[in-house]
């Protein structure tokens, strides 16, 4: 049963509690110290006693501040119960449930946090919150004890809220709450397809297709039409068929998607059935005659360029004859048969010549692409992301965030997810400086980007070689005429500049980077090299340094981190690792840093202020390293970055390089 006690608070005390009830909150012990701890957070605007279930309880309804409305994306109070017992039961969360639901529509309906005295009640709130729908944020408070300082709270508090990755997604998205930026565009494209048009869908992979193409079938299923037949090009019992066959399979789902308003590929797969044509002259002579989308989903895989199954260089044609006969026929029947295709390239469909024969869908299908999004949608997404999970983003900083990502709504979310990763909890709300911000960027793109753009990319060449030709050539060149490049700029990996187009994204540029070192480039370029190896060819010279460069930044991000988990794990308790970081800089540099939140310091700081910090707190990191002087050597070494000073270099110099990052590599990575 709550404290009883009081004590008559100051004004300053309450001073986030509603006026009308400040003097009941001041009779309540409990009340008064969880309004206190949650000062800056929420103001307190009711306070009642009741009884449930055999038990005595408070609840007040808290009304979150401007900053945690913003951040938690809620415009509702929350529900708060004291429930001073030294064991919590699982009726906790119905009684919250309750008492919401009782308020509605005044409280939040998923949210509430429970004061409680069981030393184990924390985690058995949170895991029959999660069980019952609700997120619980449990505050333990020793029946024979003190509340937690508010500061305490805070980061709980922080770290409850903010721990969920709003950023991460596990799949394609069509909710309205995760499906941003194209709204307006997939109620346009289903409009087009409730008309009878042929759409298309082209992108790289995690560009967002799957998500547009969910959505449109959840709109489609809301309007009641067309009924949809979904063919999904990449599943093996559909690309392994030959022509007449796949032509038949895609007859059945058809017929079956009319039936019943939606149909899979899957679901025929293991069918006969008669062929194509008699199957749509049932359709076509059918009572109330409905309207047909007919989706082919992942193209790529029955076309010239499968990757699965090389006899649709024999048989596109065909294919695609004879469904376009079907197409047309069906429009001289009135029938509304629409057509959505979706893949990576549009090649196929562009090409006059298929194995020396014509075309036969030559601009059947529009050169259309999923693109990235425009700086508004992006801007939006990464400011409405960033609030769920306590970031806020400077305008500068979210533009960082689009341009590193290129624009593609998947690759914008992974940069938010690591930056979400490498921000602690318990400082947010925070907003984020700008140049934290731009270092996270570069340090994403260097550490995981480079690898997620070298996939779209290793299937951009296969898929659509001339494009990726073209990609390549504006790497090389600085940028190439954007008449020629059209493509590139709807697949979103280029950015129009005047008349030119040019790589922008970090991401993209790594990414071939790594797509070059992969595919044997280096290795043949080693293999050219003179018996003596004492040469290099300009483009070697390039490929050695630029990969020096890489590792080397790649290293000072390690280290930043490194550095500030040593420090944290070694110092004693009363030490700050903050204050041993900026102890270690001389003076003009300690006024510029001191201001600094902990992880913007850490991004401030230059790279041999890291060697300066490891050799002053050399106690704590001998254990790693052993040899100080050779530490020193090497982060003044590497210090000198031959590919960013116009000076001559020649390989002894590449070679040290090399050696003193391997050394530091190796000792950082223990």
């Amino acid at each position: 049963m709550p404290d009883e006690n009081s004590a008559t608070p100051t004004p300053e005390r309450l001073r986030n509690v509603k006026d009308d009830i400040r003097a009941l909150v001041s009779q309540d012990q409990l009340a008064t110290e969880l309004s206190a701890a949650l000062e800056d957070l929420f103001q307190i605007n009711s306070h009642k006693r009741f009884r449930a279930y055999n038990g005595n309880f408070v609840g007040m309804y808290a009304k979150p501040t401007k900053t945690i409305q913003n951040s938690l994306a809620i415009d509702r109070e929350v529900f708060i119960l004291i429930a001073n017992y030294p064991s919590v039961h699982a009726r906790t969360i119905v009684i919250c449930q309750e008492e919401i639901k009782r308020a509605q529509p005044r409280l939040q309906p998923d949210l509430a946090v429970v004061l409680h005295a069981d030393p184990d009640g924390d985690e058995n709130l949170r895991t029959w919150g999660r069980e019952a729908g609700i997120t619980v944020f449990p505050i333990y408070r020793p029946r024979v004890g003190a509340m937690p300082p508010s500061a305490v709270v805070r980061q709980r508090l922080a770290r409850e809220l903010f721990a969920t990755d709003s950023f991460q997604v596990t799949g394609p998205v069509s909710d309205d709450n995760e499906f941003f930026g194209r709204r307006e565009q997939a109620i346009e494209l289903l409009r087009q397809l409730q008309s009878g048009r042929i759409e298309a869908l082209f992108g790289l992979r995690k560009v967002g297709k799957t998500s547009m193409l969910n959505r449109i079938i959840d709109l489609a299923r809301e309007a009641g039409a067309p009924k949809i037949a979904m063919v999904d090009c990449s599943l093996r019992g559909f690309n392994e068929m030959r022509a007449p066959d796949a032509l038949k399979a895609l007859a059945r789902v058809s017929r079956l998607a009319t039936q019943q308003g939606y149909a899979h590929i899957s679901q025929t797969l293991r069918r006969t059935d008669s062929d194509l044509m008699s199957t749509f002259e049932a359709l076509w002579e059918s009572p109330g005659k409905q309207s047909l989308l007919i989706v082919l989903d992942e193209v790529d895989y029955i076309t010239p360029d499968s990757p699965t199954s090389p006899h649709w260089n024999d048989d596109f044609n065909d294919f695609w004859r004879e469904f376009r006969a079907l197409v047309q026929e069906s429009k001289r029947r009135d029938f509304k048969l629409s057509v959505l295709v979706s893949g990576v390239s549009s090649l196929a469909f562009r090409v006059a010549e298929i194995e020396g024969i014509e075309n036969s869908v030559l601009h059947f299908v529009p050169e259309d692409y999923l693109s990235p999004f425009a700086d508004g949608a992006a801007d939006s997404m990464i400011k409405a992301l960033g609030k769920r999970c306590g970031l806020q983003f400077p305008p500068q900083g979210r533009k960082e965030i689009a341009v590193t990502a290129a624009y593609l709504p998947y690759w914008m979310r992974m940069v938010g997810s690591y930056i979400h990763r490498h921000v602690e909890l318990a400082s947010r709300p925070l907003m984020l400086e700008s140049e934290v911000i731009a270092s996270l960027c570069q340090e994403f793109a260097e550490t995981e980007g480079a690898e997620i753009a070298r996939i779209a990319l290793q299937n951009l060449q296969r898929v659509d070689p001339p494009m990726f030709d073209m990609l390549l050539r504006c790497a090389n060149e600085g940028g190439v005429l954007a008449r020629d490049a059209r493509p590139l700029l709807r697949y979103g990996l280029v950015r129009q500049s005047g008349q030119l187009v040019e790589i922008q994204s970090s991401v993209v540029s790594l990414g071939i980077e790594l797509f070059a070192a992969r595919t044997g480039n280096n290795a043949r370029a080693a293999s050219s090299r003179p018996a003596g190896g004492l040469e290099l060819e300009e483009s070697e010279w390039a490929e050695e340094l630029a990969s020096i460069n890489r590792r080397r930044n790649i290293l000072e991000r390690k280290a930043r981190e490194f550095v500030r988990v040593v420090l944290k794990m070694g110092l004693p308790a009363e030490k700050s690792w903050v204050d041993a970081v900026i102890s270690a800089l001389p003076p003009r540099r300690k006024d510029e840093c001191s201001g600094l939140a902990p992880d913007a310091l850490m991004g401030k700081l230059y790279w041999l202020e890291l060697g300066v910090i490891i050799a002053r707190e050399w106690k704590h990191f001998e254990r790693f390293f052993q040899d100080k002087r050779r530490l020193q050597s090497a982060f003044q070494l590497l210090n000198e970055r031959p590919d960013a000073h116009a000076k001559d270099v020649d390989l002894a110099d590449v070679a040290l390089q090399r050696r003193e990052l391997t050394w530091l590599e190796e000792r950082i990575a223990q």
